[in-house]
């Protein structure tokens, strides 16, 4: 009844912000306050009162802002006056402060992004898309007393157009961010650390570039491939997260282990309220088997040499159309990734100026993937003048080898970005970013195509 009360209050609102702010302040509520029900471990907890009166607050706060910029009637806010407003607003900032020292933080960011394409491509022209995202995450150590315990719930929607669908005709993706509309619970999920934190268990709605295939070092750039390769064409990410267990295990400061099953077809549309961001699965029915492992030189007492190295393995148990027309039972893949800190201005572990690079290589099946072997690597420059640290200057190259069953003029896609981020202050930066795609799905002339990304980030 909760959620879809709150989601009719965000599409009423002139700013679904508020709607969904309210959402999940109320959650956050309804469990801080069963919790508080059942009294589990009352020690640490002296202050219940106090993060109740906050939660409730924060609902307040939320409903002020509907209140003050829709037309709904008073009687969804019963115990609101309006003489309360002025006073309400004013304690925004204490609650939030209290909240976030009983473990319960909020987050809000907005991405906006405008695209040109000066040639090339499906079409030369402009488009532009918006990605606004509000989550919140409970540490329930700080909250109830259990300890390794977290849960998180992140709400996003995605609007306007979809640049590669509509201008570049690219099969690896330029931005990692396009997507037709949506809006969906991104991710809800819950996470508990166990054996002195040596294995961490991950239940829920989750987005699996998270965790799985990650490219530390090119998390910065826009092109899809360098966040995770595009022969896994089935990896439930953006803008498709899927209901998953997951399990870690991390026995030493160098070696660790993942396995996990995500439940990545089709069919599945757990929490998506509008959209079908889960139409971008080849598959109606199946299970997604991950499995990596590798090796963190991060956590060393080397200085400057952080970087780590992985190996995953994929194997999906759907049934899939082969690009000859037949039909197969189950695919798979592998990947490989490496990362590595090149320089660094010292030896604090926690710098983030200094010279990056990374390397990656995949692999899978060509009889039902279009892109069925992939080669990518980049460098990032963060910091270059010391009175600029959060400012950063990527470039990278991304190769991918496209099977012939489609019957393709080309045999290979290759795209080159390079991107330049101005951060201005903490919740802000401007990126302006360049991409050259040779042959765009192997069936279009060479694009060139520039993008200007503004994000936003509370």
């Amino acid at each position: 009844m909760v959620l879809p009360f709150f989601s009719v209050i965000g599409f009423m609102t002139s700013d679904i912000r508020y709607g969904l702010l309210s959402f999940l302040a109320f959650m956050s509520f309804q469990f801080s306050n069963a919790q508080s029900n059942f009294s589990l471990n009352r020690r640490h907890l002296a202050s219940d009162s106090e993060v109740l009166d906050s939660l409730r607050g924060l609902v307040n706060v939320a409903s002020v802002h509907v209140y003050k910029n829709t037309f709904l009637p008073d009687f969804f806010f019963p115990k609101l006056l309006p003489e309360q407003i002025n006073d309400t607003a004013k304690n925004q900032h204490e609650i939030l402060n209290t909240l976030k020292g009983h473990g319960i933080s909020f987050g809000v960011s907005e991405s906006l992004e405008g695209y040109s394409n000066f040639m090339g491509g499906k079409r030369t022209g402009s488009v532009a898309a918006s990605t606004f995202d509000a989550n919140v995450s409970i540490d329930m150590q700080q909250l109830i007393g259990i300890s390794g315990g977290k849960f998180y719930a992140d709400l996003e929607t995605h609007s306007f157009s979809n640049p590669t669908k509509v201008l570049v005709g690219d099969l690896q993706v330029f931005d990692k961010n396009t997507a037709d509309p949506f809006l969906q619970m991104f991710e809800i999920w819950y996470q508990q650390e166990i054996f002195n934190n040596t294995l961490r268990i991950k239940v829920g709605k989750v987005d699996a570039n998270a965790e799985f295939s990650v490219i530390d070092n090119g998390l910065d750039f826009m092109t899809s491939s360098a966040h995770v390769t595009p022969t896994l064409f089935v990896f439930p990410t953006f803008p498709d997260p899927m209901p998953s267990i997951n399990l870690f295990l991390t026995p030493g400061r160098l070696f660790y282990a993942s396995v996990a099953v995500y439940d990545a077809n089709q069919n599945n549309h757990f929490l998506d309220f509008s959209g079908k961001p889960g139409s971008v699965q080849p598959t109606l029915k199946g299970q997604l088997m991950m499995a990596e492992t590798g090796l963190t030189w991060s956590n060393l007492s080397a200085p400057g040499k952080d970087g780590n190295l992985r190996l995953g393995f994929w194997a999906h148990n759907g049934m899939f159309n082969r690009l000859d027309g037949s039909q197969q039972h189950g695919t798979g893949g592998l990947y490989l990734v490496f990362n590595q800190t090149l320089w660094k201005p010292g030896t604090d572990k926690d710098e983030k100026r200094g010279l990056r690079m990374f390397l990656e290589y995949a692999h899978s099946d060509a009889r039902v993937s279009t892109i069925y072997q992939h080669f990518g690597g980049g460098f990032e420059w963060t910091g270059i003048a010391k009175s600029r640290p959060g400012d950063a200057l990527g470039v990278c190259t991304q190769y991918a080898q496209l099977s012939q069953g489609n019957n393709l003029l080309w045999n290979y896609e290759m795209a080159i970005e390079t991107f330049y981020k101005i951060r201005f202050i903490s919740w802000m930066h401007v990126v302006p970013d360049v991409q050259y795609i040779v042959h765009p799905g192997g069936q279009y002339s060479n694009s060139l195509i520039g993008t200007l990304q503004l994000n936003l980030a509370f």
